[in-house]
């Protein structure tokens, strides 16, 4: 129920059944009103628009949701929120560009090109879906280019010698990591996991609600005998991974490596899935299936691993 005088008389209007969120967005866009006498949503800010935005995003892609409702509110909305959607100055974009390049974290440390480009992105996102929804007649930041460069460096991963280390280290959950490493998967993909889709020859990942594959697909990937080793030493129940948040898992992880002397967060059991395979020899393009990569360019970048990736490339070369 939203409560508000208007004029020295008394309003009240019932919201129906909304979220705390949905009705904290209605409170403000009622204090908008009243204060300036104009209509929220004849204005379109991007404050305004950010909330059915970040409303959408949620049911389109809540695994990746937390991150972008974070980049929305702790980055763009401090620095857009008052500005007409359809009038966002591309030249206070670039200033802002080089301002958060310029900026200085609790760590001391510059934001990295990746997580500015991340943050420039989700802003001409907002803005797009504002045209595809014909709030807006365009995007004005449509010149606006992401930064160049990157702070690109090969992918870690993980020797068969270092990860007998690693499961020696931690017999406990030895099972679980060897688990990881023989499939690639995912943090979320492999902690969703239930046994019912644990196959005669194969794991099926599957992306349902609440359980969404990053990739938004499903894919098989075959059971080898490091990972059926791994399952036979799982315990039974619904799910086949034991009931844990999910950072208790990369913390325990993070433990291991630090004890042992080695780098590494626990995805880098899955950039080992993947290493080997090109090590082997198995085309990028099996790989990127077996990945659940839903572009090339992502699998590509393990291509220098290949043993003949250099020597073919130049092999018929006759100049």
């Amino acid at each position: 129920m939203l409560d508000w005088r208007e004029n020295g008389k008394q309003f009240r209007k019932s919201l129906g059944k909304i979220s705390k969120q949905q009705a904290d967005r209605a409170l403000k866009v009622k204090e908008y009103e009243l204060v300036t006498g104009k209509s929220a949503y004849n204005v379109h800010t991007f404050l305004s628009f950010a909330s059915d935005y970040t409303d959408w995003h949620r049911v389109e892609f809540p695994d990746s949701h937390s991150r972008i409702e974070k980049i929305i509110s702790m980055h763009l909305i401090p620095e857009f929120g008052g500005d007409q959607i359809a009038k966002i100055d591309p030249m206070k974009v670039e200033l802002w560009k080089q301002k958060r390049r310029n900026a200085i974290d609790f760590k001391g440390k510059h934001p990295k090109i990746e997580t500015i480009n991340k943050e420039l992105t989700t802003l001409k996102a907002v803005v797009n879906k504002a045209v595809e929804w014909d709030i807006i007649g365009k995007n004005p930041l449509h010149s606006v280019k992401l930064i160049k460069g990157s702070d690109s460096k090969p992918h870690n991963y993980y020797t068969v010698d270092q990860l007998n280390l690693i499961y020696e280290h931690d017999p406990r959950n030895a099972p679980v990591w060897r688990l990881l490493a023989n499939t690639g998967m995912r943090r979320k993909e492999a902690m969703n996991l239930k046994w019912d889709c644990v196959l005669g020859k194969h794991i099926r990942i599957i992306s349902v609600e609440g359980a969404r594959t990053k990739s938004q697909g499903w894919r098989d990937v075959p059971i080898s005998p490091g990972c059926r080793k791994a399952l036979s030493e799982l315990e039974g129940g619904e799910f086949v991974l034991p009931r844990k948040h999910k950072y208790s898992w990369s913390r325990a992880f993070k433990k291991n490596t630090t004890d042992l002397g080695l780098s590494g967060s626990l995805h880098d059991l899955r950039h080992t899935f993947i290493s080997h395979l090109v090590m082997q020899g198995v085309s990028l393009r099996t790989v990127q299936v077996l990945a659940g990569h839903s572009k090339m360019t992502v699998t590509e970048g393990y291509a220098h691993l290949s043993p003949d990736h250099m020597v073919d490339a130049v092999s018929e070369l006759k100049l």
